[in-house]
């Protein structure tokens, strides 16, 4: 499963030989899951800064992922945590302590989590999507993990909403939270909701230094290997079964990293 492409990046270096390798994904108990408690489906934050407020069932933060992965690609000196993205803007990574003491159910604990978005609102319509991340960036994608909430900021509530029931995108990594660099692999993983991805139907089109790398069938994790040192672009595009970009704010997605 790998495709390879020659292309320049934007400084116009040549590249080396880009390969892009589907992976198996991470196992994951089936018992995990995420609720965002506030703000409220609908809700109101009256001003910044906003707090976010979740409930994790299974999951640890700030722990290592013991698995072959965490040795493959970069890993997070921060462990496991909540990757949290506002709107369209990159995610950020949690892993605070919990605000409740530790709580047994069985072998399985529910811990609430509540932080800080670190950065200023404008009034208006936000969306927030978050679910856990192992060590290495990698999204858990089980049943219950993904969770999402729309609220108002302020006392305009006047912003057309976002319909969440459409076919969507989420791009998870890779990001500029994570320390990559060039010995070892990139890590491709996105998240995707009311659609499946087929030769027929949905594909998910990366495009890497305006070059397109591989229009995706299958939804899993994928290696990049061969992006040297420096700045690189990444888009991912959702696309229809006449390959076109699916209508909706998340679904045309750029990101720029930097390789070590």
């Amino acid at each position: 499963m790998a495709v390879a492409l020659h292309g320049e990046t934007e400084n116009k270096k040549p590249q080396n030989f880009i390969r892009l390798v589907g992976v198996r994904p991470t196992p994951e108990p089936e018992t995990v899951s995420l609720f965002i408690a506030f703000p409220r489906n609908g809700g109101q934050a009256k001003s910044n800064p906003v707090w976010i407020q979740t409930r994790v069932e299974g999951y640890s933060l700030g722990t290592d992922s013991y698995f072959d992965r965490s040795y493959e690609i970069a890993n997070s000196k921060m462990g496991q945590t909540l990757h949290v993205i506002i709107d369209d803007r990159p995610y950020f990574a949690v892993n605070e302590s919990p605000i409740d003491p530790f709580k047994e159910q069985g072998n399985y604990y529910i811990l609430s989590y509540k932080f800080e978005v670190p950065f200023s609102l404008d009034e208006g319509l936000h969306t927030i999507r978050a679910f856990p991340a192992r060590s290495y960036g990698e999204a858990l994608k089980g049943e219950n993990t993904f969770a999402v909430s729309t609220f108002y900021i302020g006392n305009d509530q006047n912003t057309l909403g976002v319909d969440l029931s459409k076919p969507y995108l989420t791009y998870n990594e890779p990001g500029d939270q994570m320390q990559l660099v060039e010995s070892k692999p990139v890590l491709l993983d996105f998240y995707l909701r009311n659609c499946e991805l087929s030769p027929d139907g949905y594909k998910v089109r990366l495009t890497i230094d305006h070059s397109v790398v591989r229009t995706l069938t299958t939804w899993q994790p994928y290696y990049i290997y061969g992006l040297e040192k420096g700045k690189h672009t990444l888009k991912l595009e959702l696309l229809n079964e006449s390959n076109m970009v699916v209508r909706g704010p998340f679904n045309n997605v750029q990101r720029t990293i930097t390789i070590r």
